[in-house]
């Protein structure tokens, strides 16, 4: 991997495909690519995607010219541009590589890494990324998702924060309300059940699981103590072994919030 990306391109033009230019400094992204990726219409090849925040390891496994497996790697791939909520594209300089066989002495000199065209991956909704890139005389142009091939478990209680921003509908935002609540996790099926018990009271949230790769959506209605009640719909669910991430969306008549909360198992 060193010599990969000591091999990587550093200059990196300026994008007009997307809405906003990177500005210089580092920046917030809205999104985290990091997941196996596919066209379920094209079975048999994929990309995977490391981020670590604005730079990403991408590699794909595809057929060559000749039908036989082949990977092409951009080991550096770094955002160019983002789009208006935030989400990054990615552009980089595609390789192949060669090396010693794994299964005898390592030899450094059968190491050699070969530069067949470019790499450019931008989001597209509702959460699926296009491909484009070049390699050995051929441009290919795809849209992928997530692939899910696992369902986390997520019977258990934990420790939220929140920090929601809250709105009248078309009104400017007019706060932010930030709670830590105690908040417990059902999943039956596809059906997710929460309910969050903070200062205020409870509420109950109930709604579908739609999953993507390592990510999710939930879409459903809730209901609190209060007497207030409503839809909501969280995008971007991830579960680990720790703990959950998400960013939220409550809607009623009279109020809408939104924002992102974090939660740690208890």
């Amino acid at each position: 991997m060193n010599a990969l990306q000591a091999l990587a391109s550093a200059a990196l033009a300026a994008a007009s495909l997307l809405a906003h230019a990177l500005p210089p400094a580092p920046v917030a992204l809205g999104r985290d690519y990091s997941d196996l990726w596919w066209n379920p219409q094209e079975s048999g090849w994929g990309m995977n995607v490391v981020q670590q925040g604005e730079t990403a390891f991408v590699t794909l496994f595809v057929h060559g010219p000749d039908g036989a497996p082949t990977w092409y790697v951009a080991s550096d791939a770094r955002v160019f541009a983002l789009d208006a909520s935030g989400s990054p594209a990615f552009r980089g300089t595609l390789y192949k590589a060669k090396g010693a066989w794994i299964g005898g002495p390592w030899d450094p000199s059968k190491v050699a890494v070969e530069t067949v065209g470019q790499l450019v991956i931008e989001p597209r909704p509702p959460g699926r990324l296009f491909v484009e890139y070049t390699a050995e005389g051929a441009t290919v142009q795809r849209t992928v998702e997530r692939q899910t091939f696992s369902v986390p478990d997520l019977g258990a209680t934990y420790l939220a924060s929140f920090s929601l921003r809250q709105a009248l509908p078309g009104g400017p935002a007019w706060g932010t309300r930030r709670f830590s609540a105690e908040t417990l996790v059902h999943l039956d099926g596809d059906v997710v059940f929460l309910r969050v018990e903070d200062p205020q009271g409870r509420c109950d949230f109930r709604g579908t699981r739609t999953p993507a790769g390592r990510q999710a959506r939930v879409d459903g209605t809730y209901g609190c103590a209060t007497g207030e009640s409503g839809t909501f719909e969280i995008t971007g669910l991830e579960v680990t072994e720790h703990g959950l991430s998400g960013y939220l969306r409550t809607a009623t008549p009279g109020n809408q919030q939104y924002g992102r909360f974090a939660a740690a198992r208890l």
